[in-house]
């Protein structure tokens, strides 16, 4: 009875199991037909709607706020349809019911985590504790809300931590929490996952549940976890090893989870690279197991959609267990076996079909029933056969760009895999179809294997996937794979135009409506497979770039709007850094898709030009039809722009510029450059370079730069030129790269070297009609457009930037090409006659600096881009200078040397033909033609020869024989001046000069000796000619030049006339004597225009410039008052021979007073005031020294300290911290507070009536009223200067206003004009004439705005003038901080003369100088003296110099003595009575001997260091006796400065 009952039970239970099973197995089917049932009842696609006009812009990002990929089911799940209402419910009022529960139950999720840990922590240190649930608790909440976070469908392929992806999930929050447990983390890692981690802690259990659970939790918090760290770490105690083996051969679902764990490991080349040997074991079995559950999966398809309707549920049960029973032993349909080891015993194959069966019957809940459904993504738990297969490809897509696993792959017949995968998938499950697209563009980066899938059909299969939907996103990133490899490319552009327009279109509709990872990837598509012509036909023809241009025109990083909105919650610094990502692919883009359309418009032009050309000389440069575009490289197409600019008429049209323009794409890539300064990103510079490359293709067009000429909106509300963003980036402010500087000197070039005379003949691009009118007015658009470009250049400070760049030395590879390319921009710039005007009065052209620059390249393997250099700086001499540049010696093209060729080119030449008549005569006597002598006697009238000698010590110099090495040297010296003179000749435009040689006359004197008449002796003179040789030649190839031609290094003649219908005249005796004389003419040092006739037997001097008398007598006083009662003006020379002297008077130390340093000084009557470090004002007497009150005026150091005439008010500025300017009014001894100007960095008062204030806020100038403090007017430049250490100044009659280098109107508040920047920190003064204004080194008329003269030794200075008519410059300490490089002059100060700027002295006072102040008479300054030594403290001084006083010799001697010590009233030893100022500033009672006697001891303060002049140009005069002069007669000092004061 037991026996049978239990028999009876076993089959009882066995029917039971196979009743279960079979209920199992028919939900199973109906759950899989339910899966993959077709969607033949669903909508349209999206693809078929029309498209609406501008692509629904609005309709993409509200597609993108809902996660990027929109669903076309209008019916939408339920859940979803929830969570949208209650997002917005939550958006439309806030603190609701819905919200407060959705806040309860994130706080109470995150409760319930901690208190899971917290229990861990107390337990798990407990002898046999059970982790599991701790485990199993973890991975449901994890699981659910990862559910939550995915619903939201975030980008598939962003890898940041989920927190950062969207700070206000759960999810991301959570997984920051477990991630503080180290303990726990450690404990996860290491232990749950050794398969004996109960039996050791002597359990009898086995520790697989706590395996699979533990993978199951790291899987689940993998997405943040930093893999690298996580696997390293594993690397060592063998868990990859145990990994391992759980995925080759072990249970599910725990096979599956290992598989994932790979997945992520293999992520870290270094592990795939150590275990290569483990993965070229595993990869074939799991190809296989891939191909058995594709098997299962496609049979349960087919047969269940036929057993829905016919069959019961035990057939589908029993079909069920047969596919289950089959994959064990069945292989992959039309794949090769390689059975690896295991896999063909009949326990692994068991195994195999139990792992099935699980799988499969986790697959029963996998699906819900509604046909609505769309799966967002694949559950790990619990495991199913998607969740299989979907590790399973992850795990070989990380392994697929390695080439030792392509060959597993076409072994295992990988291809039909992929293949069998992507047909005929359901819209609403893409989840797996997207797993597998990831790992065939792992694939696609073989070339082998891309060909191979574009022969098999595969580009058809990929554009028949769904959209949308999640296999989108692999689909771009398999087309991006494609377009990387050129050869499946041409592949794909020789199949049917039809397919070509859908692969185009299916990628613009990624552009569209896809992540921000899927719209990379699809941009880069393009950016690869633009240069393909079809591929680029197609585009145009979709309106592919209005797409394009739509990816970038909604981001808020290039919106300037943006900072006005309040909700920013959403815009954070990832956001930015994707952004920022997305503007250099778009931009790249953009650069390969323009220069793809020049290429093949360059090569059309090319076809027209060759057509109507009779020679096919350049056939082989271009092709009749060219499928692919050539790369160039950049001086190639720099090049080929310059020649389409030239062949295309000033308003034409392009079809890609003129659709960029109307999108306002231009506009677009002008404001990235611009908001690039503030970007940190490795991309920075392609972003940047790319966009001045699209700038530099749309330059051909001119209408481009009006856009460049317009103003753009900034982020910070200011605005901005296109022009100052390019310049910004041609100096390197953007990027040091050296590719980012030659690409905006590029867009330079085109734009102010565009030629205003354009070609518009038949090889025109665009041609217009041929009416005169029309012709007239393109070029008067031409020439306003391209003043406009000028004018907008230079109001960006466009001519320093070029400048500085023409001096680079930096990078050392590029320097050359930089140079030349700034070289090429300044040369097209000085068509400006502004802008000429300027450039000739600087120093690079006025003092020679060129002519070095041009000697030598900076790299001498860059000698070809150093002779394009050399090229344009020629080019740039002839603009500049406006003469003709000498052509045969290049590398001397001083602006003198060219003045020189020009004047003896003007020169008319004139002889006596009576002379030439006489030579001719002589000529035919000494070669026996008697008769025909006598007869050209006879019809000239030639005089009867007398036997006399000419005297030839009459002329200027003479000729005498010289050895042979000098005759050498004088004709290199001829030669090399004729050089010169030769391009003037050739330009001069002088008809009556025929082609020639260099000639010499035909004579000589020991030849007619014996006929009695005597001549010249020119042998010397013949030893610098070069013999005549008449040959010759075609008249049609000759020059109007008699020089011999000039041939370049290639041989060709540079000298040929262009018109070949010129007739050259032949060469005559008239052509030969003028060439003769034009040689002598041009040995003149000092050549003239006009001069007398030229003497044949004399040789030609014009005369030397004759000596001032004046300078001789400069110094000497004797002379200078005899000149003064004969009623001529010598104050000039006074006032040079007083400013030479000064002597140190007064001094007044910091270190007699506690902790004070002296920062600024201003002399106001007999009184001078001083600020200090620590904010103090103090009043000084000048005649004692002593101190009169202080009073505490900042919080911070006083930097400048201006009184007015009155002496009553004072003005205090301070630039630390808060700048801050304060008037104060001096009354009862003490300051008093009157005015407070905040952010005012530097104050000054008016000039005539000082009752007004010019303060100066940055590039601001602000005038205040002193009575009522109220603000009067405010001047801000429009495009400023941004000079460091800007000043507003007032003119002498209170009319107008510098401020930025920028001149104002004051009473109507216009801008008036804006001078160029040449420095960076001082932004210039008036001259107290009110007629220039003197910045840095320049000096402009305030008349006609031009510039004047340099004056380089007021570089980096500050000038102060005196009303002696002298400039005082000198090199402040506050400037100081400001520049980079020390100037020479840190311890000195220079004096100038106002009138010619001419230098009179420098004056060292071996301290460095922190402020300088002249008295109301000039008689007097005040330095402030900064001294601080390596082993002494820092001690300041205010010296107070007299004017025109001599040193004495003791001072002289004590300079390197230590400073002595003062009296207790704070004067210095000595000078009591040197000095006793009153009110007028006059009274000096005791001024004696002030030229140095034995009593200057009793006069002259006998500080140390005193004032000592360096040097003075005019050193060379003291030479003359002035001394002498000066010396005999006492100059009074008194009475000059008197007359000085009267005459002012």
């Amino acid at each position: 009875m037991s026996e049978g009952s239990g028999s009876e039970n076993a089959a009882a239970a066995e029917a039971a199991a196979e009743a279960e099973a079979a209920t199992e197995a028919a939900l199973m089917a109906e759950a899989v037909a339910v899966a993959y049932q077709s969607d033949e009842e669903e909508q349209p696609e999206a693809e078929d709607m029309p498209e609406q006009a501008g692509d629904n812009q609005e309709e993409d990002a509200a597609e993108q706020q809902d996660g990027g990929e929109p669903e076309a089911d209008e019916d939408a799940d339920a859940d979803d349809a929830m969570s949208v209402e209650n997002a917005e419910n939550e958006s439309d009022s806030g603190g609701n019911a819905e919200e407060t529960a959705a806040a309860d139950r994130r706080q109470a999720t995150k409760k319930e985590l901690t208190q899971i840990i917290d229990k861990w922590e107390q337990q798990q240190t407990q002898n046999g504790y059970d982790p599991v649930p701790t485990l199993r608790s973890l991975a449901e909440i994890f699981e659910r809300e990862k559910d939550v976070y995915r619903r939201k469908d975030p980008d598939p392929l962003d890898s940041r931590h989920p927190y950062r992806a969207d700070p206000s999930c759960q999810y991301g929050l959570l997984l920051k929490l477990l991630f503080r447990k180290d303990t726990f983390m450690g404990k996860l890692l290491n232990d749950y996952l050794r398969e004996n981690y109960f039996s050791r802690q002597n359990v009898s259990r086995s520790s697989l549940e706590l395996n699979i659970l533990a993978c199951r939790l790291i899987l689940e918090i993998m997405p943040g976890m930093e893999t690298s760290a996580v696997f390293q770490t594993a690397e060592g105690d063998g868990t990859i090893n145990r990994i391992y083996s759980w995925a080759e051969d072990s249970i599910e679902p725990l096979q599956s989870y290992a598989t994932g764990l790979l997945a992520e490991a293999m992520e870290v080349s270094d592990i795939a690279i150590n275990f290569r040997d483990l993965n070229i074991r595993l990869v074939p079995k799991m190809i296989k197991r891939l191909h058995m559950l594709l098997a299962i999966s496609k049979s349960a398809t087919s047969d269940v959609n036929t057993s829905m309707h016919n069959l019961s549920a035990d057939s589908s049960t029993a079909g069920m267990l047969s596919w289950v029973a089959c994959a064990s032993n069945a292989s992959a349909p039309q794949s090769p076996q390689h059975n690896g080891s295991g896999l063909g015993a009949s326990s692994s194959q068991h195994g195999d079909a139990s792992n099935m069966s699980i799988l499969f019957e986790n697959s029963r809940d996998a699906f819900s029933v509604s046909r609505y459904y769309k799966r967002m993504y694949i559950p790990l738990h619990p495991a199913t056969a998607d969740t299989s297969q979907m590790l399973i490809m992850r795990f070989l897509t990380s392994l697929g760009e390695y080439q030792e696993f392509l060959a597993m792959a076409f072994e295992n017949n990988v291809m039909q895999l992929i293949f069998g995968y992507l047909e005929n998938l359901d819209r609403r499950d893409t989840c797996l179809a997207y797993e597998v697209l990831k790992y065939l563009a792992s694939l696609l980066c073989h070339k082998k294997f891309a060909l191979e899938f574009i022969s098999h059909g595969g580009l058809e299969l990929l554009l028949k996937v769904p959209r949308p939907s999640l296999a989108t996103t692999g689909v771009s990133i398999a087309i991006y794979y494609l377009a990387y490899c050129e050869d499946a490319m041409e592949r794909i552009c020789s199949m049917q135009r039809p397919l070509i327009s859908e692969l185009v279109r299916y990628a613009l509709w990624i552009l569209g409506r896809c992540h921000d990872s899927s719209k990379c990837h699809a941009t880069m598509f393009f950016s690869l497979s633009f240069q393909f012509k079809v591929i680029l036909d197609e585009f145009d023809a979709q309106d592919g770039l209005r797409k394009l241009y739509n990816v970038i025109s909604v981001l808020k990083i290039l919106d300037p709007s943006h900072n006005d909105s309040d909700n920013d919650s959403d815009f954070n610094e990832d956001v930015e850094c994707a952004s920022r990502q997305m503007v250099r692919h778009v931009c790249v883009a953009l650069k390969r898709y323009m220069e793809a359309h020049f290429f093949y418009k360059y090569n059309s032009f090319l076809c027209q030009t060759n057509a109507a050309s009779p020679a096919p000389s350049s056939a082989h440069y271009f092709n009749q039809n060219p499928t692919v575009a050539a790369k160039l490289t950049f001086d190639q197409l720099n090049d080929q722009i310059r020649t389409l600019q030239e062949h295309t008429s000033i308003r034409a049209h392009w079809q890609p510029v003129d659709q960029l323009m109307k999108l306002g794409g231009i506009t677009m890539l002008l404001r990235i450059i611009a908001f690039s300064y503030d970007w940190v990103n490795s991309g920075r510079s392609e972003t940047v370079r790319s966009a001045l490359d699209v700038l530099s293709v749309c330059c051909i067009i001119p209408r481009v730069y009006v856009v460049l000429c317009e103003r753009l909106l900034m982020l910070d509300k200011t605005t901005t030129s296109g022009f100052c963003s390019v310049l910004g980036a041609a100096a390197g402010e953007i990027s040091s790269d050296a590719e980012v500087i030659k690409s905006a000197l590029a867009v330079l070039c085109h734009c102010v070297c565009s030629p205003i005379i354009r070609k518009d003949s038949g090889t025109s691009l665009i041609k217009f009609g041929t009416s005169s009118r029309k012709n007239k007015a393109n070029h008067k658009y031409a020439e306003e457009l391209i003043e406009r470009v000028w004018e907008s250049v230079c109001s960006n400070n466009g001519i320093v930037v070029l400048l500085s760049l023409m001096q680079t030395k930096g990078p050392i590879t590029d320097a050359d090409c930089i140079r030349g390319m700034a070289c090429r921009a300044l040369a097209g710039l000085a068509r400006s006659d502004r802008v000429r005007q300027i450039v000739s009065k600087l120093p690079l052209f006025a003092s020679g600096q060129l002519q070095t620059l041009m000697r030598d390249p900076i790299l001498q393997e860059k000698r070809a881009e150093h002779v394009i250099f050399q090229k344009y700086a020629l080019e740039l001499l002839e603009r500049v200078s406006g003469k003709t540049k000498p052509l045969n010696n290049p590398l001397d093209p001083s602006l003198s040397n060219m003045h020189k060729a020009n004047v003896i080119a003007q020169t008319r030449i004139q002889y006596n033909k009576q002379q030439l008549y006489q030579l001719i005569f002589e000529h035919l006597e000494s070669n026996g033609l008697s008769q025909t002598a006598q007869m050209l006697q006879r019809e000239v009238g030639l005089p009867l020869q007398t036997p006399t000698t000419r005297s030839f010590h009459q002329s200027p110099f003479d000729y005498k024989s010289l050895p042979s090495g000098s005759s050498s040297l004088s004709r290199n010296r001829l030669r090399s001046r004729m050089q010169d003179v030769n391009a003037a000749i050739m330009g001069n435009g002088d008809l009556n000069r025929s082609f020639g040689e260099d000639s010499s006359p035909a004579g000589a004197g020991g030849s007619n000796a014996g006929d009695g008449v005597s001549i010249p002796n020119f042998s010397s003179l013949n030893t610098t000619q070069t013999p005549i040789k008449i040959r010759r030649t075609d008249r049609s190839s000759v020059s109007r030049s008699i020089q011999k031609q000039a041939m370049e290094p290639g041989g060709m003649s540079v000298g040929l006339a262009e018109d070949g219908q010129l007739h050259p005249k032949r060469i005559t005796l008239n052509t030969i004597v003028t060439e003769y004389l034009t040689n002598q003419h041009s040995l003149c040092n000092n050549p003239v225009t006009t001069c007398p006739q030229f003497d044949l037997y004399e040789p030609h001097k014009c005369p030397d410039p004759k000596p001032s008398r004046l300078l001789s007598s400069n110094y000497n006083l004797t002379s200078r008052h005899a000149r003064t009662q004969a009623g001529f003006n010598t104050s000039r020379f006074d006032r040079r021979y007083v400013h030479t002297h000064f002597s140190p008077w007064r001094s007044i130390r910091s270190a007699d007073y506690e902790d004070l340093e002296f920062t600024c000084c201003d002399l106001a009557g007999k009184y001078i005031i001083v600020g200090t470090q620590q904010g103090d004002g103090r009043v000084f007497n000048m005649n004692d020294g002593v101190e009169q009150f202080f009073s505490n005026c900042h919080n911070f150091s006083v930097d400048a300290i201006k009184a007015n005439r009155a002496g009553d008010l004072v003005i205090t500025s301070s630039f630390w911290r808060t700048p801050t300017s304060i008037l104060w009014s001096i009354a009862d001894d003490e300051f008093k507070l009157k005015l407070r100007l905040p952010d005012v960095t530097y104050c000054e008062f008016s000039q005539t009536v000082q009752d007004r204030l010019l303060g100066t806020q940055n590039e601001c100038a602000t005038l205040f009223d002193i009575n009522t403090g109220s603000k009067v007017a405010s001047f801000t430049p429009t495009i400023p200067n941004l000079y460091t250490k800007n000043r507003a100044t007032l003119c002498r009659t209170d009319e107008l206003i510098l401020s930025d280098g920028v001149l104002w109107d004051v009473r109507s508040g216009k801008e008036i004009h804006k001078f160029d920047k040449f420095n960076q920190c001082i932004s210039g003064v008036f001259h107290p004439n009110c007629l220039e204004i003197i910045a840095n080194t320049e000096v402009w008329d305030l008349r006609t705005f031009h510039l004047l003269q340099t004056v380089p030794v007021l570089d980096q200075r500050n000038c102060t003038f005196s009303p002696m008519h002298v400039i005082y410059g000198a090199s402040l300490g506050a400037d100081r901080d400001h520049d980079m490089e020390t100037t020479t002059y840190d311890t000195s100060f220079n004096v100038l003369d106002a009138y010619d700027y001419s230098s009179i002295a420098t004056i060292d006072v071996k301290r460095n100088i922190n402020d300088l102040s002249v008295s109301a008479n000039g008689s007097l300054i005040a330095v402030v003296e900064d001294y601080s030594g390596y082993e002494s403290k820092q001690e300041t001084y205010v010296k107070i110099y007299a004017v025109g006083v001599k040193k004495s010799e003791r001072s002289e001697e004590e300079d390197d003595e230590e400073v002595p010590e003062s009296d207790e009233d704070g004067s210095d030893t000595g000078s009591e009575n040197t000095f006793a100022i009153g009110q007028n500033l006059l009274g000096f009672p005791l001024l004696r001997n002030l030229h140095g006697s034995d009593n200057d001891d009793e006069d002259l303060d006998e500080d140390d260091d005193d004032g000592e002049p360096l040097d003075s140009d005019d050193d060379s005069d003291d030479d003359d006796g002035s001394d002498n002069g000066d010396d005999d007669g006492d100059f009074d000092v008194l009475e000059y400065f008197d007359r000085s004061s009267s005459d002012d």
